[in-house]
């Protein structure tokens, strides 16, 4: 461990070089270091040149011993750095829920934002460690923010990122399953599209419908960009990106084999996903489980599904320029 010479009780010109290596040593967690620092008196909000305090470093490196330490001596929990980033905001991110605590009951903000809206609460749930999202809720964070860019919240992240156990908490603490981003996906929706089977069944069980589809608003279409298809199910999400595990535990809750846009149904889509990676074709989608898309196939049929249904319009399937109005 790097250990910081310093001399007690010398001039104050020395004691504003240790000051500015408080925050070195505390990147290093040389807790030596950052003692003989504070019992000489350097400052313990020194920031470096892009405005990072040594309490920044404690919580980016996951040092509970010197965080406490810090605040003990009064630091500023709410400081931030050049890019708007607090010590808070570095906790979140690794989700230490004992660091979180430390800071909040130290005057941390818990609606805490970085640019482009993305809060505290959104970056713990993305993470997935129940302790600090918990305690965000507890001090009160508000569980239905939604970032500026994309209008997402922090349940919408935690269901992308497959965290049920963020997701019932959040659900509790009063979340709404049916909000929507700016593209029309709503929590369970980012789940099917990510994948996530746990947490789509968090969703469903506590209300959210497995026959949920993407619904887009003329406002919401122009400030997404490119909005996916109004109409466009879970279940049509799931099997576009071949989460065929997912997709079946959506048919075995509820969710319609025959819904479609345009025709355009999951048993057509399936052909897509099959289709090689070569030539003009985008890859074949990673996927995730161990259903086969064979099985899938199978599973559909059981379900209900029109082995028959046409599609209503021409809609692009790597088909170049082949009319797929009217086929099976």
């Amino acid at each position: 461990m790097r250990t910081w010479p310093l001399v007690l009780g010398l001039a104050s010109s020395v004691l504003w070089s240790a000051e500015v290596h408080l925050a070195e040593a505390a990147k290093h967690m040389d807790r030596v270091a950052v003692r003989a620092m504070l019992a000489a008196d350097a400052d313990v909000n020194a920031p470096e040149v892009d405005g990072t305090t040594a309490l920044h470093w404690a919580a980016n490196q996951d040092d509970l011993e010197t965080a406490a330490l810090l605040v003990g001596a009064g630091a500023n929990a709410k400081a931030a750095n050049r890019y708007g980033v607090t010590p808070l905001t570095l906790a979140c991110t690794n989700g230490n829920g004992q660091i979180v605590e430390l800071l909040l009951k130290a005057g941390a903000d818990p609606n805490t934002e970085i640019a482009g809206g993305e809060t505290v609460l959104m970056t713990a749930a993305r993470t997935g460690k129940l302790p600090a999202v918990e305690a965000l809720l507890k001090h009160g964070a508000k569980v239905d923010a939604a970032e500026s860019r994309y209008g997402q919240t922090a349940l919408m992240w935690a269901a992308a990122e497959g965290n049920a156990e963020v997701v019932q908490a959040l659900v509790k603490a009063g979340a709404d399953l049916h909000a929507r981003s700016t593209s029309g996906f709503s929590p369970l929706l980012f789940a099917a599209r990510e994948g996530r089977i746990a947490a789509a069944r968090a969703l469903i069980a506590l209300g959210a419908d497995p026959k949920e589809t993407v619904q887009t608003t003329a406002a919401r279409t122009r400030r997404a960009g490119k909005a996916p298809t109004q109409g466009t199910s879970a279940l049509v999400l799931a099997v576009t990106n071949a989460h065929f595990e997912l997709a079946s535990a959506l048919l075995d809750l509820g969710a319609d084999p025959n819904a479609a846009v345009g025709g355009l149904s999951p048993l057509h889509i399936i052909t897509n996903v099959r289709k090689p990676g070569g030539g003009d074709n985008d890859p074949a989608p990673d996927g995730s489980g161990n259903m086969t898309s064979i099985d899938m196939v199978k599973k559909l049929v059981a379900k209900g599904a029109d082995i028959n249904m046409r599609m209503t319009r021409k809609v692009n399937l790597g088909l170049t320029s082949l009319n797929t109005a009217g086929a099976t």
